[in-house]
């Protein structure tokens, strides 16, 4: 789910009660994708997407294939 967090910024989040797990920030013409942590230097760019909505997507497909 995305969780909006100020103008252009969203949280992922698994569940309304879950932890972020990623931010999705609109960035020049889309929407960028990062893994969430509190420590910048742990946060990982993940692309530029074209929708929030797209950007949630990868993420939940990134994890899917971490998995692998």
């Amino acid at each position: 789910m995305l969780d909006e967090s100020g103008p252009g910024s969203w949280l992922v989040r698994a569940h309304d009660d879950a932890p972020p797990e990623a931010l999705v920030e609109r960035f020049a013409s889309g929407y960028r994708l990062t893994s969430w942590s509190l420590t910048e230097s742990e946060q990982e760019n993940l692309g530029v997407y074209t929708s929030a909505a797209h950007a949630e997507t990868a993420w939940w497909r990134h994890l899917d294939g971490s998995d692998s």
